[in-house]
């Protein structure tokens, strides 16, 4: 290899590891269940050892201490103690239902085995339990068949090293807490991004010379449900997260904005879904009567366009713009053109009603006052 070519490969490996850490990070704290996988293969090996140190009818089942751990690291501290707590609760619930079936029956009796497994099906759906409730039947399986010759035995060793390796996931999960802030941003930022979108449609729509046709419309619109879901539960995680977290102070001003985005985001959604609806139902190439009609589309059109502009930067804080001037000017040149519109009464209804929402979503982007940033 020539001397060029060896010091043009030397730069890209360098350019290489000067990016690697960067985009380890990014990758790191946007999929938190990387976090977990490695939470769980700490707690798992380390359960394992201390439950074979542990003499009496526990070392015949060392398996059940790994299981508990990985039960307890969880994506949230919080969620890892909440569950702990319900899996060891299901299993002794479990295994007690089976003791007492198994006294008043032969463990391998078919009978015994479907009321141990009916009985197990009806106390899981107890409310306490949540999730883990699906352990009940599953303990109480076990603890008939395989621990029948010492239930005794089995039930404490099911239950106890379970509660030992909860124990050390609980431990592992304070030392290395979970912050799945990431996550939660990525669900804000897609549900941002498609509300522009939305609104960017409902712009090109408006600006045709001619409206769309009902069917062309509906493939328009924008599918908000899923994108609202994920975006709730990752904020939900997000906020459950800092329950004894320890690293919750470093990133209280990130939390805060979160926070103050997510609460903008529901209620511009609310808005955006509003206004889909007015327009797509009231401006169709297939109404005899329109609403806004080829004098009010074009100003609605810039309302919107503006709109989106402003949406795709909001953060949910006190913002001022030149993207939320134009919107607010692009606002009020509709509202002054409805004014002075001499149609239909129940057209200009119509209009006067998308200008009120339209405000209503610029005010839901900018500046909510019981969000309002007081950190600036």
């Amino acid at each position: 290899m020539s001397p060029a070519s060896t010091a043009v490969a030397a730069a890209g490996l360098q350019r290489w590891r000067s990016r690697r850490p960067g985009w380890v990070r990014r990758v790191w704290a946007r999929h938190p269940r990387l976090a977990m996988a490695a939470r769980a293969g700490i707690a798992a090996p380390l359960a394992w050892l201390v439950a074979l140190t542990i003499p009496g009818p526990t070392a015949d089942y060392p398996y059940y201490a790994p299981l508990g751990a990985v039960v307890a690291t969880t994506f949230t501290l919080a969620g890892s103690v909440r569950e702990s707590l319900q899996a060891v609760g299901s299993i002794a619930l479990g295994t007690t239902t089976a003791f007492a079936v198994g006294v008043l029956t032969d463990r391998t009796n078919p009978l015994g085995i479907a009321v141990v497994v009916a009985l197990g099906v009806l106390l899981a759906g107890w409310r306490p339990l949540g999730d883990m409730g699906s352990w009940v039947p599953t303990a109480a399986l076990f603890t008939l068949i395989i621990g029948g010759s010492d239930p005794t035995g089995y039930i404490g060793a099911y239950t106890g090293l379970t509660l030992l390796g909860a124990l050390l996931g609980i431990v592992v999960n304070l030392t290395f807490p979970p912050l799945p802030l990431a996550p939660a941003q990525l669900a804000l930022t897609r549900v941002r991004e498609l509300l522009a979108a939305q609104l960017a449609d409902l712009a090109d729509g408006l600006e045709r010379d001619t409206p769309p046709d009902a069917a062309e419309w509906a493939r328009r619109r924008r599918d908000l449900a899923a994108p609202m879901g994920a975006m709730h539960d990752a904020v939900v995680d997000a906020s459950e997260a800092r329950r004894w977290n320890r690293r919750t102070g470093r990133y209280d001003i990130a939390i805060a904005r979160q926070d103050r985005m997510s609460s903008a985001l529901r209620r511009a959604a609310l808005v955006v879904e509003d206004l889909t609806t007015t327009v797509t139902e009231e401006e169709r190439a297939d109404l005899d009567t329109l609403a806004l009609g080829p004098r009010l589309r074009p100003p609605a059109a810039r309302a919107m366009r503006a709109l989106a502009d402003v949406m795709r930067q909001v953060e949910g804080r006190s913002t001022g713009t030149a993207d939320v001037a134009r919107a607010r000017h692009a606002i009020d040149e509709l509202r002054l053109a409805v004014t002075r519109d001499g149609a239909d009464p129940s057209g200009l209804l119509v209009a006067a009603s998308l200008v009120v929402s339209l405000r209503r979503l610029l005010e839901a982007i900018t500046d909510p006052p019981e969000f309002r940033d007081t950190t600036d």
